[in-house]
């Protein structure tokens, strides 16, 4: 696939800065839901995906950083060159909250149900942790607190 070039402007929604993808690119990606994308916003490399906001149309934010690191804000216009991003996005277990999943079944099957989302919120969290006593803390609170609210008595 070749490259989707467009220009946007950029605008805000509540707090979110975000463009709109013409209608043309999202129908170049051939899907009408969410779009891992990736290639270039300004020539800097990014990594985004397209949310669908209805009737074909795709929405892209920008987020604090991003916007930072272009100086972008409101009502400026962004050149991006983007393709489908076929690399996997996901984040890697840490072994001190793989293997307290693995002592505990109930945990591990509510782990297993969790939707992607909530998945990737948690191992977001545990990933930026940057003490191992850290890191063991928050698998403990994890596998006792966050779990039991998604299922667990």
């Amino acid at each position: 696939m070749k490259p989707e070039r467009f220009s946007a402007t950029v605008y805000k929604i509540g707090v979110n800065f975000a463009v709109d993808v013409p209608l043309e690119v999202s129908a170049a990606f051939g899907t009408r839901g969410n779009v891992p994308v990736s290639g270039t916003v300004n020539g800097m490399p990014w990594r985004a995906t397209f949310v669908p906001v209805g009737e074909g149309r795709h929405r892209l934010f920008l987020n604090g950083e991003t916007r930072k690191e272009l100086g972008v804000d409101e009502g400026d216009t962004v050149e991006f060159s983007l393709v489908l991003d076929r690399e996997s996005r996901a984040r890697p277990i840490p072994p001190p909250f793989q293997e307290a999943l693995d002592k505990d079944p109930e945990a591990k099957a509510i782990w297993e149900k969790l939707p992607p989302s909530h998945k990737k919120e948690i191992l977001a969290y545990l990933n930026n942790l940057k003490s191992p006593e850290s890191l063991k803390r928050n698998v403990e609170k994890a596998i006792k607190n966050h779990l039991v609210f998604y299922g667990r008595k």
